[in-house]
């Protein structure tokens, strides 16, 4: 899924917003600072959460496992890249 969202610069700490592709692989972003140009990442995998899905109907089939959300702050912090 698409999402706007807006993070602090490790650099210059100016914040900034990106839309980016969250997904269930790889929480690690990687950003650019459109201010200082200094390249980052962004490491989602704290801001990680397991979802329990809550059914009307109780039968086996339509109870598939729990599902990853993330709750993320208003403004995500960056870090260099190594």
């Amino acid at each position: 899924m698409k999402k706007r969202l807006e993070f602090e610069c490790w650099n210059c700490h100016k914040t900034y917003t990106l839309q980016r592709e969250i997904g269930e692989g790889n929480p690690i972003l990687s950003v650019a600072c459109p201010y200082c140009h200094k390249e980052a990442i962004v490491d989602l995998d704290p801001y990680r959460k397991k979802v329990e899905p809550i059914f009307k109907d109780a039968s086996p089939q339509t109870n598939t496992g729990g599902e990853t959300a993330y709750d993320l702050p208003d403004v995500l912090p960056t870090q260099p890249k190594s």
